[in-house]
């Protein structure tokens, strides 16, 4: 008779306990100032509204180094040398 399965469920106490060890302790990273880490528990103490807002401006922020990367690469194709750069006066 084959066996159906079936999705497994966390244990009790890791449901409870949010994923902290049984002790009540949240698991800890081995690796000092490890920056995953350290964004995750900053993460997990900020509103979801504030999160949302970061990752929005991060994403604004690789786009806008993306398209200056793309501009500079298009300046030099072809040249092979630098282009000059202009000052612009912002009033």
């Amino acid at each position: 008779m084959p066996e159906t399965t079936r999705p497994r469920k966390k244990p009790p106490v890791e449901e409870a306990t949010g994923g902290a060890q049984p002790d009540g302790t949240k698991p800890v990273c081995t690796v000092a100032f490890c920056p995953i880490c350290l964004t995750v528990t900053a993460a997990q103490m900020a509103a979801p509204d504030a999160v949302e807002h970061l990752l929005s401006a991060a994403r604004e922020f690789f786009l806008a180094a993306r398209a200056v990367i793309d501009a500079r690469a298009e300046d030099l194709k072809g040249t092979g040398r630098a282009t000059k750069l202009e000052r612009v006066e912002i009033a």
